[in-house]
């Protein structure tokens, strides 16, 4: 074969593989994003909010999904709701009654020095609206990772704290 028909070729696989890795991408992604896009049209079947700034899902003892966003109707600037499974609003909190995220990471940060914050989302924990802090903090020569729930309110006072084992099996 001449070196025409060789990058012809190579490119036509490179072409079917990129194919089929988008046709796999959204085949496994599809389920997530109907979850997504239901529970954001039942946010908005709940008439509490407009636009949707952001949508957590959050899953402890049952599967709660939290939205962020605002209402232009109203005068709150943001808020947040809270939905069970099933699309039933469990709590509405405006965003000037809950320490903000960045402001919670800042002062978290400063409290656990040498720690890594993973994941910081809203959630329930004990039917109640929390912040959750999943980290991992060094241990002598190994990592713990732990959980910690915090009050979702200003002073986001501590709730309580999980720290995962090391070892599983037996």
């Amino acid at each position: 074969m001449t070196p025409k028909r060789w990058l012809l070729a190579v490119l036509a696989c490179l072409i079917a593989l990129g194919v089929w890795f988008g046709f796999y991408f959204r085949d496994v992604q599809m389920p997530k994003w109907s979850e997504e896009s239901s529970m954001r049209e039942a946010v908005m079947a709940t008439g509490e909010m407009d636009v949707i700034d952001k949508l957590y899902k959050h899953v402890w003892e049952a599967t709660t999904w939290v939205a962020r966003g605002s209402a232009e109707a109203e005068s709150e600037s943001e808020l947040y709701v809270f939905l069970n499974e099933e699309s039933a609003l469990l709590h509405r909190i405006a965003a000037d009654q809950v320490l903000p995220e960045e402001q919670l990471r800042i002062r978290w940060l400063n409290e656990h020095a040498g720690s890594t914050i993973i994941r910081v989302s809203p959630g329930l924990f004990r039917e109640q609206p929390v912040w959750e802090v999943y980290y991992k903090e060094p241990e002598g020569d190994k990592e713990r990772f732990k959980y910690q729930f915090y009050s979702f309110d200003q002073q986001a006072t501590l709730i309580e704290t999980y720290t995962l084992p090391t070892k599983t099996g037996p």
